[in-house]
């Protein structure tokens, strides 16, 4: 685990390679503390005394919280579709995809709670958020179909399946969520099965 960003010089962002980089120091600051706490319990209270920023001027780089929280998911997806790609050549598809999601605990935790903040987002947000969306699932998509041989309708459906049972899997995984389900205790083993299953079906559906 990497250890906590040093807090960021205080200089207003003026031009867009500045604003830029400023998101991209916020978000690795972000990241750090959802190494050590969950997504539903940081505060931006929290990321401002970690970022030494004041809670207004955070506001004004990234416009929310919840926007600030999806930036670091997609940040995050990216990174994951990376590693997957790395290891989709030695394993099956859904034994890759579930050990390396399971690697990936901000992500899990992040896919986990994104329907509430997708809720909380201003209209200009979540267009954002969709271009950011399509293209880490244009990137699922394109990792998945040297393993894969389905049409585009079905690595659609796929990755959308990956993310809906990834969310559902980490809150019944989880011992502290709300959702906790005791008959599920193994996140890796509960995702790479249901992917499984869905792969299957959609095998026998192009069959």
């Amino acid at each position: 685990m990497s250890g906590p960003s040093a807090p960021l010089p205080f200089a207003r962002a003026r031009t867009e390679a500045q604003r830029d980089e400023r998101l991209t120091q916020l978000a690795a600051v972000t990241r750090d503390l959802l190494q050590r706490s969950r997504a539903t319990a940081l505060t931006l209270g929290d990321i401002a005394a970690a970022s030494g920023l004041a809670k207004s001027g955070i506001l004004r780089y990234v416009g929310s919280r919840e926007a600030l929280l999806l930036r670091v998911m997609y940040d995050e997806h990216l990174h994951w579709i990376d590693a997957l790609d790395r290891e989709l050549p030695n394993r099956t598809a859904a034994a890759a995809v579930a050990s390396t999601l399971a690697a990936r605990p901000v992500l899990c935790d992040l896919i986990a709670v994104s329907p509430v903040l997708l809720g909380r987002l201003g209209s200009d947000e979540q267009r954002v958020l969709a271009s950011q969306a399509t293209d880490a699932q244009q990137r699922l998509g394109a990792a998945l179909q040297p393993s894969l041989p389905l049409s585009d309708d079905q690595l659609s459906a796929l990755t959308a399946a990956i993310h809906a049972f990834t969310g559902t899997a980490w809150a019944w995984a989880t011992p502290e969520s709300a959702s906790t389900n005791p008959m599920v205790t193994d996140f890796e083993s509960t995702l790479g099965r249901l992917v499984a299953t869905f792969i299957a079906g959609l095998r026998a559906e192009a069959g």
